[in-house]
């Protein structure tokens, strides 16, 4: 009978080092995940609420605004503004552009919001074989989206 008792404690207590594995390797795991996770925006998205971007790396998409692209040669500093056609945000970019990056092009940028300013380590132009501008001027939120994913 004693060593039923004893074959049965050692059932429990390997049974609750089992569960208490299991939890602490799912709580690194969505640790993990939390902290390589990266959200895709427009601007307008972060216009709406900053405050759940903030000190969070995000992909901000869009196209780049008529007039607004600065390069200097000396410090490899680009800078130009990003905009969805409801808001637009200043972007500041460390190194050479790449060779389709222009005006009206659209672009998705990583990095992270400072300071109502975009500050991107990594910058991708996006593309097709056929470029429409848009007319009017007007960009359609959902068609930015879709061509920009």
């Amino acid at each position: 009978m004693r060593a039923r008792r004893g074959f049965a404690r050692r059932r429990v207590v390997y049974a609750l080092l089992g569960v208490g594995v299991l939890a602490f390797a799912g709580f690194m795991i969505s640790q993990a995940l939390n902290t390589s996770l990266v959200y895709f925006i427009l601007p307008s998205e972060y216009a709406q609420q900053p405050s759940q971007y903030q000190d969070r790396r995000v992909r901000l998409g869009g196209l780049v605004a008529p007039e607004s692209v600065r390069f200097d040669d000396l410090d490899l500093q680009l800078t130009f503004d990003v905009t969805d056609g409801l808001a637009t945000y200043p972007v500041r970019h460390v190194g050479s552009p790449p060779e389709l990056f222009r005006e009206n092009a659209g672009v998705v940028i990583e990095g992270r919001f400072s300071e109502n300013e975009f500050v991107s380590d990594n910058l991708l132009i996006k593309h097709s074989e056929v470029y429409e501008a848009p007319k009017d001027g007007h960009i359609d939120i959902e068609a930015l989206r879709e061509s920009l994913q």
